[in-house]
């Protein structure tokens, strides 16, 4: 120590070193900000992102936006849902398929509305559904005396090898649910309608343990204000374009949910979309909220790959057969695993063979026997 420290009282000292110690890290700290800027800068020029990076493609992320909780009261808000049309759509108007099928991605401009968000489906001026105009046409008729099974392949866009493999394999009766997560959507969703397969887009749903499980970003929520699920809504069905209908992804707490369902079936309805329960959720409202509202709605009899084994898979299709042969018609869900996609492959095969008729998903809507 210094002989002047002995010196100079206690507050003196601590003053001056006070003083030496900003002295010294002030430079740094305007170094520093001045470096902060100059590296933000570069970046946002270099990836042309308004949010600053953020990833455009998702699959199960677990940091998501803050969610209301509906645990703080507020003033009601008109409810940014369409209005129920004045006319309610008839059930029995099932879908006119085209005479052939449409293989191509490319919406059709008067079926199609320009939003902020993207583009979103809409029925046309002529009563032209989207459920119309991209369903593929089924090879058998409700009474036409064969069985018909229903595939649905899900989680498709998510993995690229999978969604690949899918396309590749799976004969174009079978429909392909995309979740909206995927990166390259428009891609892989233009391949899979060339090859003539019907399309869905998955919107996720809360299920039952959220937010300890979460679909994703955008998830549709029971206790979240209106406002907030039509965003999240108008923000999936903006990710793709010519498909038939929505399918959820997870979703059992909000299945079970009827005034949840309401405005969303709605929703869905005065866009000229069905809707496809996948089956997961026994306490699902779905089929009686639609009736209700008179929406369409289907619902999956089975998943194929709940337990993801060969053996397993071959009993769930061996299911759906006995129920086809039984009830006209047979609605069977399954997920994008290889196996799962190998086994439908090779099944559909032999299916053929022994009489039944794999119909696409906008089928089920035809009456059964």
């Amino acid at each position: 120590m210094k002989t002047d420290d002995l010196n100079t009282p206690l507050k003196a000292r601590d003053r001056t070193q006070k003083r030496s110690i900003r002295l010294f890290i002030a430079p740094i700290t305007g170094i520093a900000a001045i470096g902060v800027a100059i590296f933000a800068s570069v970046w946002v020029a270099a990836v042309d992102d308004p949010h600053g990076g953020q990833p455009v493609a998702y699959a199960q992320i677990d940091g998501v936006d803050q969610l209301a909780t509906g645990s703080v009261e507020e003033a009601e808000e008109p409810s940014p849902f369409s209005k129920p049309a004045d006319k309610p759509i008839e059930l029995a108007s099932k879908p006119r398929p085209p005479d052939k099928v449409r293989n191509t991605s490319k919406p059709l401009d008067h079926l199609i509305e320009k939003t902020s968000l993207g583009l979103l489906p809409k029925i046309g001026d002529n009563g032209m559904r989207p459920l119309d105009a991209y369903a593929r046409p089924a090879k058998a008729g409700p009474f036409g005396g064969r069985p018909r099974i229903v595939i649905i392949v899900g989680g498709m866009g998510v993995s690229q090898t999978s969604t690949q493999r899918a396309i590749a394999k799976l004969p174009p009766d079978v429909t392909l649910a995309f979740a909206p997560y995927g990166g390259s959507l428009d891609r892989w969703v233009t391949r899979a309608r060339r090859e003539g397969h019907e399309v869905l887009l998955q919107v996720p749903m809360e299920p039952f343990g959220y937010p300890q499980t979460k679909p994703g970003p955008h998830t549709l929520l029971t206790s979240a204000k209106a406002k907030q699920n039509a965003d999240s809504l108008k923000w999936a069905l903006t990710r793709m374009t010519s498909y038939t209908g929505v399918m959820n992804y997870m979703g059992g707490r909000y299945l079970a949910n009827g005034d949840a369902l309401r405005p969303f079936l709605n929703e869905l309805s005065n866009r000229g979309l069905m809707f496809v329960d996948d089956g997961a959720a026994e306490a699902s409202k779905a089929m009686a909220v639609g009736q209700e509202i008179n929406a369409h709605v289907v619902a999956g009899d089975l998943i194929i790959d709940r337990v993801r084994s060969r053996r397993q898979i071959v009993q769930s299709l061996e299911l759906l057969e006995k129920k086809a042969r039984a009830d006209g018609i047979a609605i069977g869900v399954a997920s994008a695993f290889r196996i799962s996609i190998d086994e439908i492959a090779a099944w559909s095969v032999e299916a053929e063979k022994r009489g039944f008729a794999i119909v696409p998903a906008s089928a089920a809507l035809a009456k059964r026997k």
